[in-house]
């Protein structure tokens, strides 16, 4: 196993099993003002670039979604939210966290630096707390570049 692979795996059984108390933190959050916060500010800067858009017409990736905070904040906002993490349980997490809300997001399995989506698949591209923990950031900037739908690209 080469180097990089060690870091992977290393980085996966630190967030399985950091999955639980992350999602507590997570959950406490959305009981807080910070909750508004982040959603007043997602919301007025997603609106200012798609004026004419309806939201449930904005298509967002949460990349590296975590316990589902954007992921969560965005759906009740009324967005279809596609959301990824590269560890299953803390997809799972964010399942729960979501309650009736994740039979509204699509969630994927997904390394953040190989995203198996099209070209631009989506209209905005959102991500919190994720790249101090990728191997090669530079690799996922590019990544989340290309599904991102240029046409309408700030």
């Amino acid at each position: 196993m080469d180097l990089k692979e060690q870091y992977i795996q290393k980085n996966i059984a630190y967030w399985t099993n950091r999955a639980p108390s992350y999602s507590d933190v997570n959950k406490e959050e959305l009981c807080t003002k910070q909750k508004s916060v982040w959603s007043q500010a997602l919301d007025d800067r997603i609106q200012a670039h798609f004026p004419d858009k309806h939201r449930k017409d904005i298509r967002i990736l949460d990349i590296g979604t975590g316990p589902g905070f954007f992921a969560i904040i965005l759906t009740e906002l009324g967005y279809p939210v596609t959301a990824v993490d590269y560890t299953q349980a803390m997809l799972e997490q964010a399942q729960a966290n979501a309650g009736v809300l994740a039979e509204k997001i699509c969630f994927h399995q997904m390394n953040a630096e190989e995203l198996s989506f099209a070209d631009n698949s989506f209209d905005v591209v959102v991500s919190r707390n994720l790249t101090w923990n990728l191997p090669c950031p530079e690799r996922a900037y590019a990544q989340w570049a290309r599904v991102l739908n240029r046409a309408v690209c700030c």
